[in-house]
């Protein structure tokens, strides 16, 4: 008996002493590791909400970036930190979905070893060309596309990125064949793009180049208008019905994270993504703020690593 209560009294003491922790919580800096190279727009939304978490929690949030290996780099670092809410990290196509198919050896599970918070944000991407491309619309550049096979070349930020799966999945769809060309990062991707040394890229990043007249949109990848730009055409009214691919950010951390610091994480997450100056932020950089629960993130994350696992396999992607 005097063992059972022991163990009982040990038992509250611990859950007191976690209660109180995360009372305490943030008692010091926390560390936001985004896998990605600084000055992207998925980097841009990063600071955006470490600005924000950073006054609401009334302590320094702290943007880490840790690129490198096709993000394997700063995933794995957001998966090997302690589940103490002091490490949490930025979530990607190329990250939750793509690498688990792309490399089976991963050194950790997408499902296992991360604690699903919140879906931060979603970007539809566009079609982007030079302007030397022979194209005003979606039909004129896949028929310029189907009588130069080989020819183009579309820039990515790697194997398995959004950018990558969304150009693969128009590849499967019509029958086109371009040279992917494949970049550390969407900065000399852009710099390649806008000299013409590459002739395309599906990606949002850019749409800043469009507005100033140094490329061209000729579609967002989706079946309705983008409201951020309404000129721009969809694919579905252009010829491609039904054709949709979205960018998006979640948030995530370690597992084993207590379900009650998770949920006051995304409480907190949520009332940032619900401030109108954030929305308007995100839209500038062509990103609509989302939200919801940790619950609707893993269904998410979920029917989409279906989706990618498909046109990876399909497509034979490898990385290179």
């Amino acid at each position: 008996m005097r063992r059972v209560l022991g163990i009982l009294a040990l038992a509250a003491a611990m859950a007191a002493a976690s209660a109180f922790a995360q009372s305490d919580w943030p008692s010091r800096p926390v560390r936001y590791i985004v896998p990605l190279a600084p000055g992207g727009t998925a980097d841009g939304v990063a600071r955006v909400m470490a600005e924000r978490l950073s006054a609401l929690w009334r302590m320094q949030v702290v943007v880490e970036n840790r690129a490198g290996g096709n993000t394997i780099i700063g995933t794995e670092a957001i998966a090997r930190a302690a589940p103490d809410g002091y490490t949490i990290g930025m979530g990607i196509i190329t990250s939750q979905a793509a690498n688990p198919f792309l490399y089976p050896k991963l050194a950790y599970d997408v499902e296992k070893d991360f604690t699903p918070i919140v879906l931060i944000a979603i970007s539809p991407v566009f079609l982007i060309v030079h302007p030397s491309v022979p194209a005003g619309n979606l039909q004129e550049f896949l028929a310029y596309a189907k009588a130069n096979p080989g020819k183009l070349s579309f820039a990515t930020t790697g194997y398995g990125s959004s950018f990558h799966i969304a150009t693969e999945m128009l590849m499967q769809r019509t029958g086109i064949q371009m040279v992917h060309v494949p970049y550390k990062g969407m900065g000399s991707a852009v710099a390649d793009l806008l000299s013409g040394n590459v002739q395309l890229a599906i990606d949002v990043s850019t749409m800043a180049q469009v507005r100033q007249g140094k490329l061209k949109a000729l579609g967002v990848v989706d079946k309705i208008r983008f409201e951020g730009a309404p000129d721009i055409p969809s694919f579905s009214e252009q010829g491609l019905p039904d054709f949709a691919f979205n960018t998006w950010l979640t948030l995530h951390a370690p597992a084993g994270l207590p379900p009650e610091l998770r949920q006051r994480i995304n409480a907190d997450v949520n009332k940032v993504l619900a401030m109108p100056d954030v929305r308007e932020r995100f839209a500038k950089m062509s990103y609509i703020a989302r939200g919801g629960s940790p619950e609707q993130l893993s269904a998410f994350l979920a029917d989409e690593r279906v989706k990618i696992g498909r046109i990876i396999r399909e497509g034979r992607i490898e990385p290179q």
